[in-house]
């Protein structure tokens, strides 16, 4: 029996100019043809997420109970930068193709925390057929551009142009994509209001979607304690 194991990947990005690292986890027994999802880090985390969250553990321990399917988690580094500009064009163009290429992936999936939900949210809505299956966990969504934010965005017109909250009534919508969201209830952004109003906005659309208001905060502490209901979500 080959065991699963954490690879990391350094990327030098003509995008961006540098060299990026992508951690992945590589199930036990690896075959080709494997789901992929790629889940984003948080805005001050970067690819250690993949440790941080212990996700190896994690999900070997329930692929040998059953309760998930094999896939890899691709865990890039997005930096500060809410997946905007050249870090788009990085994932598309650098990212996705040299891990698919690698590891000769099936179907995409796409998730993340915190900033790392808004970018999963943003990416799925806005290149809707690439992804089946999309979660936002304590997603950093709002209905209200906060002014220590416009830096990402430059103006007004583009927060709007990228924020899930509108991209989700006016983007295509595969009948096929399901979408997960949840948030703590003592989450320091409020950020369960905005994936309420997400989850409402999506239910009108016809979309799959699920909506989990739990107790906790805006903490890794928090992701921790649900990891394993997001694999079987991605995974199932």
């Amino acid at each position: 029996m080959i065991k699963s194991r954490i690879d990391t990947i350094e990327i030098q990005s003509r995008t961006l100019g540098k060299t990026m690292a992508v951690t992945i986890y590589v199930p036990t027994n690896f075959c080709e043809g494997l789901p992929v999802l790629y889940f984003m880090h948080g805005r001050s985390g970067d690819e250690s997420i993949i440790h941080a969250l212990d996700i190896q553990t994690v999900a070997d321990r329930m692929i040998a109970d059953g309760r998930m399917k094999p896939m890899l988690i691709v865990c890039p580094r997005m930096e500060d930068a809410l997946g905007l500009g050249a870090f788009e064009d990085y994932f598309f163009n650098e990212v996705m193709p040299i891990v698919e290429k690698q590891y000769k992936t099936s179907v995409r999936r796409i998730g993340g925390v915190s900033a790392g939900g808004f970018i999963a949210l943003n990416y799925a809505f806005r290149h809707p057929y690439l992804f089946e299956r999309v979660g936002g966990h304590m997603p950093a969504i709002e209905d209200v551009l906060d002014d220590d934010d416009l830096h990402y965005f430059g103006t007004s017109e583009q927060w709007k142009a990228n924020n899930p909250l509108f991209l989700v009534q006016k983007c295509t919508l595969p009948s096929t994509m399901e979408i997960y969201l949840d948030a703590g209830s003592e989450d320091e952004g409020g950020f369960y209001r905005g994936c309420a109003q997400l989850a409402e906005r999506l239910a009108v659309r016809g979309v799959l979607v699920q909506n989990h208001l739990n107790e906790g905060h805006h903490t890794i502490d928090y992701i921790k304690a649900h990891l394993e209901e997001y694999l079987m979500f991605y995974a199932k």
